[in-house]
């Protein structure tokens, strides 16, 4: 009788044991919520002083996907940092978006910035011989086994941005792999800041050789997975950066932060 009120009123009834653990999970949600707010403030305080406040920014940092909440508060200054310079804001890797959201809302006040989002949207590339598996995330046993993984939609990614919410028009979804998209003529001019999460050696590469021609002194870009996942990542800043010293310089974040490193650009070429 009961259940067949609940129904009638729109109602689902579930079994204790899924209502404790659908509980727990909703705890340990508040828990990370309140450690993120934690986390901000700490870097704030004793790494990055003049770090911007944004009260919307607690819940995208919440909701990141495969990114740690240091890396995040990383994109957030070092992104606030290039927008000193003029330039377009990039993302070479997008997956679902939620990085993407990270980007826009922080942007979303500098109406003459245009957010470029790069994914094939069909997964991972197959690894190049640069690739060596170093971290086995998804106990694959074998880097080719992951290629077409991690595959998203678009249609996730614009239900992100929708969340900002960031307007349409200032938005430049482009499909399709790397290098094929960076030789259309449609891309940016020039860039402020990129966030580069392309996984393996080779789609780095192109995109960072990209970065070197369109992005001036001044800009930053955050590269994912350094040292993390593939070998190639790596590889590919650590070739770069060597083959450029006069215009690039490595920066290494706190080994807790996350497996990342940021680039800054010094010089014009």
């Amino acid at each position: 009788m009961v259940r067949r009120a609940l129904e009638a009123a729109g109602l689902v009834a579930i079994p204790a044991s899924q209502w404790r653990e659908l509980r727990n999970h909703r705890t340990v949600r508040a828990i990370h919520r309140r450690d993120v707010i934690e986390i901000e403030e700490l870097y704030r305080s004793f790494v990055f002083p003049d770090l911007p406040r944004d009260p919307q920014r607690v819940d995208i940092l919440h909701n990141l996907e495969g990114t740690t909440v240091g890396e995040g508060v990383h994109i957030v200054h070092y992104l606030h940092r290039a927008l000193r310079q003029p330039g377009d804001v990039c993302e070479f890797g997008c997956n679902e978006g939620a990085t993407s959201r990270l980007l826009a809302n922080e942007i979303l006040p500098h109406a003459e910035r245009r957010l470029w989002l790069f994914d094939s949207f069909e997964g991972l590339p197959a690894p190049g011989e640069k690739d060596r598996l170093i971290d086995d995330i998804a106990h694959l046993g074998d880097i080719a086994r992951y290629q077409g993984d991690m595959r998203a939609t678009e249609e996730q990614v614009r239900d992100k941005l929708a969340l900002v919410p960031f307007p349409p028009e200032r938005t430049r979804v482009v499909k399709g792999w790397i290098e094929q998209t960076l030789a259309r003529p449609e891309v940016p001019r020039q860039v402020a800041f990129a966030y580069v999460d392309l996984d393996f050696h080779d789609p780095i590469r192109l995109a960072l050789d990209f970065l070197d021609r369109s992005m001036q002194p001044g800009g930053y870009a955050v590269v994912d997975d350094y040292g993390f996942f593939s070998e190639g990542a790596q590889l590919a800043v650590d070739a770069f950066v060597a083959a450029h010293p006069s215009r690039w310089r490595l920066l290494m974040p706190h080994p807790a932060a996350g497996k990342f490193c940021v680039l800054e650009r010094l010089a014009a070429v």
